[in-house]
């Protein structure tokens, strides 16, 4: 950190405390928001099952204990079954299933044997779950159940052989979630691809219909939700059914390139004609996703809809865009083909499935070895997941010391909120910390009356645990407060199946989760991780990974014959993730005390910048002739001349993006510019085979990385 920066640190250190306070009340009034449209009926009835079976075999078995130990495993494991895919949401049920069972020996042998040795075991399970962060949501909420095992063992001490027994039945439960997440791949073969499908073609639609209606910006930077479903497909769906699915895909990102380069076009002229093709595809896509969507009756119809709509499907000799409207009408055309051999069960077009790769990180890239890099490379304490890490460690470590130094009954339920609720960012701690505390208020006492109630049959128990664990995953991504209520009256139910009282467990529950949410919010408020600390490095990958992907374009329209489109689809992949993260880290900017230079209004300006630049990228990547027909035929592209001033003109904007970058990264101006704008005009003002189109785009582009250039110089100055 530089000492400019510390300065600014410290300075914003000394005027946060009353942000945070006026920031803080404003987030204890509101509850919210409440997400109804998120109710998961029929995925809350799997993994009820889950909880709920071990539970009645056990009671049937006379060893109603045993069954409530194998529901403790399937509970968490159940809430890491809604990470993934199909195989990445069974690993992270297994990791799950596995973490909470070495857990479980762990909390419940270390408490019996040496309770003194429960505060180091504490610290080590913080720095890890702190550290998963970095991994991503799946493999991080997989790692967040290890210390609701530990801690909820630690309350029930046992001897090394109980232990190792009380685990196994965790595991157990764990495990046969995965079972019933395997199960279900049965009774949807091809029904969650041709959802995420259907949506994908839907957000086309959308972004059609906008164009056609006069807004001009480029597509969304979020990746197709099909890109995610297809790289990690049903293992039951015949291959005949994916390659088809991944040509749907390949063909959707070609039609958003195609969208964004006549939105381009129609900025510079909004007239009625050159916007009409724009509306007749955004009519085709609108109906390419109801057929995806509808049920194998309804298919036929929409197919004919869809065939009867083909012929207006034309552009007109000499219509202004004709080349680009061709090229829009001929990939939905194509689409139109590939879903009627989907529905004939038929390949009717062959598809070379090894050329075609989805549009995400492959599925090597979410191995062991890159868990293992990704860790390694958040280790240090200049990042933020690394400080998060610590800062976890440290504040779970603390509140189980001070839990047993003062004795505090079911203490433990203290430093299990600090694990919930503590976050790396301020405001996801505080939302958790409210609707935590607020949560297991409401649940603690239903929790006790329902215990009360069904008291003291065993099979009313069952019935009202079960009732409330369907309910806490049905909605647990409507609102975390409401999920937290029903998850409380689950655990209270659960615990006095397991002898402890539902009365004494319900106060003590309610009182230990306000205390773990207000330490959790203290040392946040002591010791935070601002976002305004390490955003420059979000906004220097940005920069970097679009130039990268532009740097690509441009040389593979220099040299036709050695362009790769697999490639230039993984970097446009790489440009929009690393987008959606500049937006996301310019939200959180805007939550947080200033931090100058990068202010929350900066952040936006360049995201602002580099979204219009992601707009001319598409344009850019429009013109790519596809591989097959780029091979053999460099006399077809540039001539030699032209080729060389492209490769120019890459190798300045590469400079330029190179200087930008690391303006950003230091949060200083940048440095000598290279003569973009003068490479650019030997382009246009000498004799050439290019593109005219290409002529517009190019400057588009130099204007861009001008533009950024000024923001960059006036908002880094030294004050």
């Amino acid at each position: 950190m530089t000492g400019d920066q510390r300065r600014w640190t410290h300075g914003t250190l000394r005027s946060s405390r009353s942000y945070l306070a006026r920031f803080q009340w404003r987030k204890l009034r509101q509850l919210g928001p409440f997400r109804w449209g998120d109710v998961a009926p029929w995925r809350a009835v799997r993994v009820a099952v889950g909880v709920m079976v071990p539970l009645a075999v056990g009671s049937a078995c006379g060893r109603l204990d045993y069954g409530a130990f194998a529901a403790l495993g399937a509970l968490p494991a159940g809430f890491a079954s809604f990470q993934g895919v199909t195989r990445s949401r069974v690993a992270a049920v297994a990791v799950s299933g596995a973490g909470m069972a070495v857990s479980t020996f762990v909390g419940a042998a270390t408490a019996a044997v040496a309770p003194w040795l429960l505060v180091p075991v504490v610290v080590v399970w913080g720095y890890v779950v702190g550290l998963a962060v970095c991994l991503g949501p799946r493999l991080s909420v997989a790692a967040l159940q290890w210390p609701v095992g530990l801690l909820i063992a630690i309350g029930m001490p046992l001897g090394p052989t109980e232990a190792a027994l009380r685990a196994g039945l965790v595991l157990a439960g764990g495990l046969f979630q995965g079972v019933l997440v395997a199960v279900s791949w049965a009774f949807q073969r091809g029904d969650p691809e041709r959802a995420a499908l259907a949506e994908s073609y839907r957000i086309l639609a959308v972004y059609a219909s906008g164009l056609a209606a006069g807004h001009f910006g480029p597509p969304s930077a979020m990746a197709f939700p099909a890109a995610v479903a297809l790289t990690d497909p049903n293992p039951l769906l015949p291959m005949t059914a994916r390659l088809h699915f991944l040509d749907l895909l390949e063909q959707a990102e070609r039609i958003r390139v195609s969208l964004a380069a006549l939105a381009d076009r129609a900025a510079d002229d909004p007239s009625e004609a050159a916007l009409r093709p724009v509306a007749y595809a955004a009519r085709t896509l609108d109906l390419i996703a109801d057929t995806l969507s509808s049920g194998r009756a309804e298919r036929a119809g929409r197919s004919r809809e869809l065939n009867e709509l083909l012929p207006s499907l034309a552009v007109a000799p000499g219509t202004r865009g004709q080349l680009a409207s061709e090229a829009l009408f001929g990939q939905l055309r194509a689409v139109t083909r590939s879903l009627a051999g989907l529905d004939a069960g038929r390949r009717r077009t062959p598809v070379n499935h090894k050329a075609i790769s989805p549009v995400v990180p492959a599925a090597g890239q979410d191995g062991i070895g890159w868990s293992a890099l990704t860790l390694r490379a958040n280790l240090a304490l200049s990042g933020e997941t690394g400080r998060h890490a610590v800062r976890l460690a440290v504040v779970a470590g603390l509140a189980e010391a001070m839990v047993q130094a003062t004795g505090l009954f079911e203490g433990r339920w203290v430093v299990l909120t600090i694990f919930l609720v503590l976050k790396p960012d301020y405001t996801s701690t505080v939302y958790r910390s409210i609707q935590r505390a607020g949560g297991t208020a409401v649940g603690a006492g239903l929790g006790a009356a329902a215990a009360w109630l069904a008291h003291p049959n065993s099979v009313g128990l069952i019935v009202a645990a079960g009732i409330a664990v369907a309910a806490a995953y049905a909605l647990f991504d409507v609102n975390y407060l409401i999920y937290s209520s029903f998850l409380t009256v689950f655990i209270v139910i659960l615990l006095d199946i397991l002898g402890l009282p539902a009365d004494t467990t319900a106060v003590a529950r309610l009182t230990d989760t306000a205390v773990g949410a207000v330490i959790a919010l203290i040392a946040y408020s002591v010791w935070p991780t601002w976002e305004g600390l390490t955003a420059q490095e979000k906004f220097a990958r940005l920069v970097e990974v679009h130039n990268t992907y532009t740097t690509a374009l441009l040389r593979s329209l220099a040299h036709p014959a050695q362009s790769d489109p697999a490639r230039l689809r993984g970097l446009q992949a790489a440009a929009r993730r690393t987008r959606t993260d500049a937006e996301a880290s310019s939200d959180r900017l805007a939550d947080e005390p200033p931090h100058p230079p990068l202010t929350p209004t900066v952040a936006r300006t360049l995201v602002a910048v580099v979204t219009r630049l992601a707009r001319t990228e598409l344009s850019l990547h429009a013109l790519v002739p596809p591989r097959a027909t780029a091979i053999g035929r460099e006399d077809g592209g540039a001539r030699d001349a032209d080729a060389g001033r492209l490769e120019a003109l890459a190798t300045a904007f590469d400079s330029a993006m190179i200087t930008l970058a690391e303006a950003v990264r230091s949060l200083r101006p940048p440095g000598p510019f290279p003569p973009l704008r003068q490479v650019q005009s030997e382009m246009r003002d000498r004799p050439t085979a290019l593109d005219p189109r290409l002529l517009q785009i190019t400057d588009h582009l130099v204007d861009t990385a001008h533009t950024l250039e000024d923001v960059l110089r006036r908002h880094l100055a030294s004050p």
